[in-house]
């Protein structure tokens, strides 16, 4: 099947060729390369490159008219004027639309027939032509990627929850996949995840465009990146790893099937509190740390899996559509504060996702990451925590 893209240039190139041929302009097939060359995957795209063409047009006309005025139309005129168009927009960075400048320079110097100036306004008229019907098909029909965003989205996620499961089938069996064997996985699951960067940037770029507030999917797939990463490390840390080990060999076990589970359930939009297991987490590799055990492989298997799982509140965050901030206050450091700032975020129906506390001395900054379904009144926020006794000054950010 052909895509809305293919057949929006088509339409272009087709528009092009007949609005120049009706206005009896030379070489009127070149209307319709610009028009390729316009209808790009996103408007943002599209509109840059329109402006760079006609730039370049008139660069390329105006010093093709004037070498061929000063220089000739010999072969070596032609050729040093197209290295100083090259060398030009390099160096501008524009080199998207350096093809379209050299060859209307050839063509200016080489229309057969008319007059230097005429073929220079031939040209540019052509890049015009091409370059504003392009666009404006391309606005008429805007490029839709959100959904495939969404449907490599779901694809990635379930790849990386099916990757979980594998690890956990091999630690049930008490014998891991070679690594080696599971590396083409990885491969093929980060050029998967890749391509939903790609047409994600896509989304972003035309941002300013559209009216209503979408998923920011391109901050997904980062998270998606880190996700595989931290399951790539897993693997090969077990990989090594004394599997003899029942107890913990139990525990990393019952670890997956919970992270599993949770994923399972942020998907389906259910709100849940994953710094609690990241405590756990903690405690277990504190223990594992102070027994000096032969557990080793398993420690870093849990700081892996931590790590997955702040990456999974961020695709939290983002799948649903929260908004998240970071609200900081500097108190003296009392037993119970935390928990009178905890009932004033509850009554903005704000959910803590993470919570970090520096003591100094008499003194505590505390920083507590939240979220919430919808915008809350900052302002409002910071002064009723200002407000609480022992509390010296607050931020929300």
């Amino acid at each position: 099947m052909f895509g809305a893209r293919v057949i929006k240039t088509a339409v272009a190139v087709a528009a092009s060729i007949l609005i120049a041929k009706s206005l009896h302009l030379y070489a009127y097939q070149f209307a319709g390369i610009i028009a390729v060359l316009s209808v790009q995957p996103s408007l943002y795209r599209s509109l840059r490159n329109g402006v760079q063409q006609i730039a370049s047009a008139m660069m390329g006309a105006v010093l093709g008219a004037a070498a061929l005025f000063t220089l000739g139309d010999s072969f070596l005129a032609m050729g040093f004027t197209a290295f100083l168009l090259m060398a030009l927009h390099v160096y501008m960075k524009w080199t998207n639309s350096l093809l379209v400048s050299v060859v209307i320079a050839i063509n200016t110097m080489g229309t057969v027939g008319l007059g230097f100036w005429a073929a220079a306004y031939n040209q540019v008229t052509l890049v015009l032509i091409g370059t504003i019907i392009g666009t404006l098909i391309n606005l008429l029909h805007k490029p839709v990627h959100q959904e495939r965003a969404e449907e490599i989205l779901r694809q990635a996620e379930g790849m990386l929850r099916t990757l979980l499961h594998y690890i956990l089938l091999d630690l049930e069996r008490g014998r891991m996949t070679p690594y080696t064997s599971m590396k083409s996985q990885f491969d093929e699951i980060r050029a998967y995840i890749r391509k939903g960067k790609e047409i994600s940037g896509l989304i972003n770029e035309d941002k300013k465009f559209r009216k209503r507030r979408t998923k920011n999917t391109f901050t997904i797939f980062q998270s998606f990146e880190t996700m595989l990463e931290r399951i790539h490390d897993m693997a090969k840390v077990l990989d090594q790893a004394d599997l003899a080990a029942g107890t913990e060999l139990a525990f990393a076990q019952k670890t997956l099937r919970i992270v599993i589970a949770m994923q399972e359930s942020v998907i389906k939009g259910k709100r849940l509190n994953l710094g609690r297991l990241q405590l756990v987490l903690d405690k277990r590799r504190n223990q594992l740390w102070t027994d000096s055990t032969d557990s080793e492989g398993f420690y870093n298997v849990y700081g892996h899996v931590r790590e997955y799982l702040l990456e999974l509140e961020r695709f939290t965050v983002e799948h649903t559509g929260r908004v998240k901030r970071y609200l900081s206050y500097s108190s003296i450091d009392r037993p119970g504060l935390i928990a009178e700032v905890s009932r004033i975020l509850e009554q903005y129906n704000l959910n803590i996702t993470d919570v970090s506390i520096r003591v100094n001395g008499e003194f505590a900054a505390t920083t507590i990451e939240v979220s919430s379904v919808a915008e809350f009144d900052e302002d409002k926020l910071v002064r009723e925590v200002a407000n609480i006794n022992h509390v010296l000054s607050a931020e929300c950010k």
